[in-house]
């Protein structure tokens, strides 16, 4: 079985640091959305919580995506 990566060839950044972008573009595309769901009633407060994890996890990967460029 061979190993794929998943920056584009030629990329200017390594594969791991490509992947903590794209992680955190998703994170951050996800707050974006539960944020208009977060208007319906009936699922407020589902979608406000979902919310709240969702920049948890997107703080997590701007922290890590920071230590990386540091080096």
């Amino acid at each position: 079985m061979q190993e794929t990566t998943t920056t584009p060839a030629k990329s200017p950044v390594d594969d791991a640091t490509y992947d903590l972008l794209q992680a955190l573009t998703s994170k951050l595309e996800a707050i974006e959305a539960y944020e208009l769901y977060a208007q319906d009633e009936g699922v407020r407060e589902l979608f406000e919580r979902l919310g709240r994890e969702e920049a948890e996890h997107a703080d997590a990967l701007l922290s890590a995506l920071r230590d990386r460029l540091s080096r």
